[in-house]
């Protein structure tokens, strides 16, 4: 019998969940198991999603929901959404206190039910988060893997079309470092609009009008909203799950552990990172400017201090 991809999807009853379950339904990447702390929402997110098969041509139907860890036991793919969405006004590092708890808590059935599966962490503060979920696991680091840096580039790119007027498909662009509003590091050195230079069409104050949007946009939507993002976040995950099932090796911002790149040893950390059916297989590095490699040390220090109060969890 051919097997489907299973993908786990941890905390399938909130917003991000139901987007990646959303995506990756559309995409038919594989069979869904919708886990959460609260059976009924994840039940009714996926028959939600399974009726608009009728209309949609896919096939939705024979999802698992449960709120029992062992319904991922097997799974190809855990995608961990669980944790508390932050508040207006509320920075990211303040959900450590609250999240680092049920992170660890998901990490230890992942590493019961699904040992051999990869492990994509969406839940905040990211990159501690994935510092948190690694050690729990103790997978190698091809297999834990940080959703932010597709996120954020995500936003960059757009507020680069919005900025010159052109289509974001044209556009490309990244953001590295750490996933917190003061922190990221939108590059601009690299970014092209149909392989010309950005300067070309952005003078510079539009430019630093658009790392700063970039940078607080995450915290311009929980304004509006009320809470967090959920529509980018989950179809930035599901790019990522993507890659991972079908083996496409696509280069994508992800956290990861470095292991020397970019400088860095031990700190979690946005970067380019290659996709495949191994996880994030490789990294590789790129030349900043000189602002850029000294706002990416910032954020890796700001990093480090978060992984620091998050190793304090971890017993």
């Amino acid at each position: 019998m051919i097997k489907r991809p299973k993908i786990a999807i941890v905390g399938a009853g909130g917003n991000v969940g139901a987007a990646v379950s959303q995506w990756a339904v559309q995409k038919e990447l594989g069979d869904l198991v919708l886990i959460d702390i609260k059976p009924d929402p994840a039940k009714g997110r996926g028959l939600d999603l399974a009726q608009c098969g009728p209309w949609e041509g896919f096939n939705a139907h024979n999802f698992v929901a449960s709120d029992k860890a062992e319904a991922m036991e097997g799974a190809d793919i855990v995608v961990m959404t669980a944790g508390v969405p932050r508040k207006p006004g509320q920075s990211r590092e303040e959900l450590i206190n609250i999240n680092a708890g049920i992170v660890k808590g998901i990490c230890v059935d992942v590493k019961k039910y699904a040992p051999d599966a990869i492990l994509i962490v969406v839940s905040n503060p990211l990159d501690a988060m994935v510092f948190v979920a690694k050690q729990v696991t103790g997978f190698p680091r091809e297999r834990v893997i940080g959703s932010a840096g597709v996120l954020d580039s995500a936003r960059f790119r757009t507020n680069l079309a919005i900025a010159a007027g052109v289509s974001v498909e044209d556009v490309q662009a990244i953001v590295l470092g750490a996933h917190t509003d003061k922190d990221m590091v939108p590059v601009t050195s690299t970014a092209m609009i149909g392989n010309v230079p950005v300067g070309k069409f952005l003078s510079a104050e539009q430019l630093t009008e658009v790392v700063e949007n970039t940078k607080k946009g995450g915290a311009t939507l929980t304004g509006l909203i009320g809470t967090s993002a959920w529509l980018a976040p989950g179809a930035g995950t599901c790019l990522m799950v993507e890659a991972i099932v079908r083996n496409q090796g696509r280069i994508l911002p992800c956290s990861v552990e470095l292991n020397g790149e970019f400088g860095v040893k031990g700190a979690f950390v946005g970067v380019p990172v290659k996709l495949t059916a191994k996880g994030a297989e490789s990294v590789h590095e790129f030349e900043l400017s000189a602002a850029e490699k000294e706002a990416f040390g910032k954020s890796v220090a700001a990093n480090t201090e978060l992984m620091n109060i998050a190793r304090g969890f971890l017993g």
